[in-house]
């Protein structure tokens, strides 16, 4: 994997008044007060994002900013007085994390320019992840469920991985299982993750559910829930990309317990037809659990968002971002141009709605349509001051695709010509890709000759396999306008109807990215929310929590006490250490590009 390039930022390359508040804010760019072993502060500090390799974690090199001189390093406290104790001898451009830095935030303290200026890590220093199993070679692995497998290149870390390749099997996904990844004590594993590839394919990318299983002695601890499963359903569960899926050791009964031995693993798929989807896997990690990290988004611009939300969040120093609509700025109940600049400069970020007047961006005749509205949305908050976030927006109303349900199917008997036939084809129509085990890439139905018999564009091998079907027509069908935005740059695009956290400490993959989910506030009680937070802390996972306007009893709307008990409950946490709240360019410039360290 390549390492992450070193990446500072300053004041000169990233100008806002408000991007590091004075006093406690959550951002681990403030300056502090620094204690007796700390160089005298001057009366004032230049703050400095400062970034490291890969993951940040034990082992990894932190750099101070160019042109800082005079450099301490300092080990700086996570609670409110973020107490600075200087770490002897480490006085050079660079430092490497070692043990004595775990749960800690990496400073450097010099001169710039003439100021005294401050470089404050947006990591915090973690343990060495372990590798539990490397997935550099398909051998010693068995396939269950007919599965095919061998490797192919390396997704997250080594020289190689494996694919699990689906053969029609009406047992279920593909699967594979080791029976020996080595000797292990549970009780370190923490967080446990495992890196997927699920594809892009539309026609094959029908996986509903990834589960992870640990062995020990003929017996087996498996994760309550699919380690990974879909996040977001709008209009219907879909399931593509790269991401990391994650669960705490201590969510699995009995496998804290279980005591140090030799273990096993396995992973299972849960598929829908035609049950041939190619899924890659790499590393299964222990110890992966990255910085717990609250961001926080609001949509549709509201003036409740100005009024009541931005003051509490403000007066408690937790920034967040909002997703501009142009086309609606100072209409009923919208808040104003010089609102939102308020806020902007207050460090607030400047995300995108994926269209000018927040219409749906499936709404648009063409995905180029949809591209180029978006572009006016980011041109006009450049234009208006406001570029920090415009490589992040969102689908409005969750929609990214307008593909139509895939017809019935049911087995299919092919001759080893272009013949195919079936019990029924109702719903099938000319024009359909066909997909099925063994069915050649870009096969599409040339006609439907009978209630029974359908002929195909290329010959298909003789057996009997459950085919799918699907129209692909559509400018916006299945998995075109997400692919659209990553090509153009965008970073991240957020779903809706979403819930649940995910693993970006070794970066931000698919998931995390331009499908990204995140948890709705007005349609889940704060009892649900308190819990989603306090499930990101124990796996240490990144979660966004986005919000539309703040009013009681109205569909759609957060209630105004619920809103303050979730930004309490967060505040709480980060005050106690255990989090931080961060906008989406800084979780970027943190996590974007890392990279397993191991």
């Amino acid at each position: 994997m390549t390492t992450r390039r070193q990446f500072l930022i300053g004041a000169a390359a990233f100008s806002c008044a408000g991007c590091v508040v004075e006093g406690g804010n959550e951002s681990p760019s403030q300056p502090t007060p620094t204690p007796s072993p700390s160089p005298s502060p001057s009366p004032v500090d230049t703050p400095l994002y400062m970034l490291a390799t890969k993951d940040g974690s034990v082992g990894q090199t932190y750099s101070a900013p160019q042109g800082l001189t005079g450099v301490q390093w300092f080990r700086e406290t996570l609670t409110p007085d973020r107490t600075r104790t200087a770490i002897a001898g480490a006085s050079g451009v660079t430092y490497v994390a070692t043990a004595e830095d775990i749960g800690t935030r990496l400073v450097a303290v010099g001169t710039m320019n003439g100021q005294r200026s401050v470089a404050a890590a947006l990591a915090v220093v973690l343990d060495i992840p372990v590798l539990l199993e490397g997935f550099d070679t398909a051998g010693g692995f068995t396939a269950t469920n007919e599965a095919l497998l061998s490797s192919r290149s390396a997704l997250a870390q080594g020289s190689a991985a494996v694919e699990m390749q689906g053969t029609g099997s009406r047992l279920g996904g593909p699967g594979l299982r080791k029976s020996d990844i080595g000797y292990h004590d549970p009780v370190r594993f923490g967080t446990i993750a495992q890196f997927v590839d699920l594809g892009w394919d539309p026609i094959y990318g029908t996986a509903t559910g990834f589960d992870l299983t640990l062995s020990r002695d003929g017996q087996e601890f498996r994760a309550p829930e699919p380690l990974l499963a879909p996040l977001y359903q709008t209009p219907q569960p879909l399931f593509f990309g790269t991401m990391w899926g994650s669960v705490h050791s201590s969510e699995i009964v009995g496998l804290q317990s279980a005591g140090a031995g030799r273990f096993g693993m396995a992973n299972s798929v849960t598929t829908q037809v035609p049950d041939a989807p190619r899924i890659g896997v790499d590393a299964l990690v222990a110890r992966a659990g990255g910085r717990p990290t609250i961001v926080i988004g609001f949509d549709d611009i509201l003036r409740t968002q100005y009024t009541e939300a931005f003051p509490y969040m403000r007066a408690r120093n937790v920034k967040g971002g909002f997703h501009v609509a142009p086309g609606l700025i100072g209409g009923q109940n919208r808040m104003t141009l010089a609102q939102l600049r308020e806020m902007y400069d207050a460090g607030w970020d400047c995300y995108l709605n994926g269209s000018y007047d927040d219409i749906l961006m499936t709404d648009h005749p063409t995905v180029a349509a949809a591209l180029a509205d978006l572009q006016k949305v980011r041109d006009w908050a450049q234009a208006n001051g406001m570029p920090r976030g415009n490589d992040f927006c969102c689908y409005p109303n969750g929609r990214y695709h307008v593909s139509p349900t895939r017809p019935r199917t049911f087995s299919a008997r092919t001759y080893g010509t272009r013949i195919a036939t079936m019990s029924d084809t109702t719903g099938i129509r000319p024009g359909m890709f066909v997909g099925g085990y063994n069915v050649p890439t870009g096969t599409t139905v040339v006609s439907v000759d009978s209630a029974t018999q359908i002929t195909l564009s290329t010959e298909v091998v003789a057996q009997v396999k459950a085919f799918n079907f699907n129209d692909l027509s559509s400018e916006f069908s299945y998995t075109k306008l997400p692919l659209a935005l990553k090509a153009a740059g965008y970073k991240m695009a957020r779903t809706t109807q979403g819930r649940g956290s995910w693993l970006s400490r070794f970066g931000i993959p698919d998931r995390g990215g331009i499908l990204a989910p995140a948890n709705a506030t007005s349609n889940q009680s704060l009892e649900q929310l308190k819990a989603d937070i306090d499930l990101t802390i124990l796996r240490g996972e990144t979660s966004e929590f986005y919000i539309h306007g703040l009013a009681e009893n109205a569909a759609g709307q957060t209630d105004p006490a619920k809103f303050r008990g979730l930004i309490d409950h967060i505040v709480a946490r980060r005050d106690a250490g255990q989090l931080d709240v961060l906008t989406k360019t800084e979780l970027w410039m943190r996590d974007g590009k890392s990279s397993l360290p191991i």
